[in-house]
């Protein structure tokens, strides 16, 4: 049987039988990435990497069905797992990032609207599985035990329903259903944040923090509020597309602000902190799935910068995209190296962390 542990504790992933859930974030790290190249007129590059992405999302899935088939039981634990089972919303987040690639550059809506209703049914199930799972189960674990940033996927799977579905509601007949769907899931997002966002400062202010503690899932604090601003910038581009729109599109603008803005502020703190853990509190710098986690909110700050220059004519604050595109594919290729090195098939030990 699998272990599953504490956060903080070491777990064994030494077959099919323990690979990690959460390696979607792979898929959606390399797909924002693609997406930012895209911005930047690296076209050759972008294509690339959604080639490359639509091999690894199709290996993930065959990986994650002969999982299922031949360990039913324990996927299942993994998914009311309080540290594990939030990490499946990268299958919603892969899903809709893959599907935001080939409508972007690509141009291929029919295939990215196949990518959104697949990634909202996927949202709905496990969402709710996971809801009603940790709510029904007993004994409740500590929120040292259960909360962290892998937590905040639950903002970024709601969030990424709504950037895909305002980059392809002109593109279908039921343009107004989409739309809608997305700007409530653009809402409900922001409140996942506001609420999660909140006990994960509480653990971090009033509850022991050690550098062991301090994994790469914390920089989804940054990428859920910037994947909140992406949506919003994109929501905001309908809108003003849509003159009937217009009045929400306003509204909307003003809460992107508000969420950039806080997405900018992170950055300083979670850079201090993983120069902390690592270099002053000298945690080794080793190869774990979660890092896919810190690639992602990278490249996702680098795009919603773009797209809220875009959106309010603050081109000056451009060229912080740019950078941010650069050091998400730097940090991709030097991941990515790791996950050679040390593939998810061969014994090792990674840490689920709260």
């Amino acid at each position: 049987m699998t272990q599953l542990t504490s956060p903080g504790q070491p777990v064994s992933h030494t077959s099919l039988e323990n690979f990690f859930p959460g390696y979607f974030a792979l898929v959606m790290a390399t797909g924002i990435l693609s997406i930012g190249l895209f911005l930047w007129h690296y076209v050759w590059l972008a294509w690339f990497f959604l080639y490359l992405n639509i091999a690894f999302y199709a290996i993930l899935w065959v990986i994650l069905i002969l999982r299922i088939i031949k360990y039913p039981v324990i996927v299942w634990n993994d998914l009311h797992h309080p540290a594990r089972g939030v990490t499946f919303l990268t299958l919603v987040a892969g899903t809709n990032v893959l599907g935001s690639q080939i409508a972007i550059i690509a141009g291929n809506t029919a295939i990215a609207l196949i990518c959104w209703i697949a990634g909202f049914v996927l949202w709905a199930l496990l969402l709710y599985t996971f809801f009603l799972v940790n709510i029904l189960k007993e004994p409740k674990p500590t929120l040292e035990q259960s909360i962290s940033g892998a937590w905040l996927l639950i903002v970024v799977a709601t969030e990424s329903v709504a950037v895909l579905g305002a980059i392809i509601a002109n593109s279908s007949s039921f343009h107004w259903l989409i739309i809608f769907i997305s700007l409530c899931s653009y809402m409900i997002g922001g409140m996942f944040y506001f609420v999660l966002i909140g006990l994960i400062l509480y653990r971090w202010l009033f509850l022991s923090m050690k550098a062991e503690t301090l994994t790469p899932p914390y920089w989804i604090n940054m990428g859920a509020v910037a994947i909140i601003s992406l949506a919003g910038s994109r929501l905001v581009m309908y809108a003003n597309a849509h003159e009937p729109l217009s009045h929400w599109g306003n509204f909307v603008q003003t809460f992107t602000m508000f969420f950039w803005a806080f997405a900018s502020w992170w950055i300083p703190l979670l850079f201090l902190m993983f120069s902390y853990r690592h270099f002053i509190a000298r945690v080794p710098l080793k190869y774990d799935p979660q890092y896919w986690s810190m690639v992602f909110p990278l490249g996702m700050y680098g795009v919603c910068t773009f797209n809220y220059a875009v959106v309010t004519g603050f081109t000056f604050i451009k060229p912080i995209s740019g950078l941010f595109v650069i050091i998400a594919l730097a940090t991709w290729v030097i991941v990515f190296i790791g996950l050679l090195i040390e593939m998810p098939f061969r014994k090792k030990k990674a840490t689920i962390q709260g």
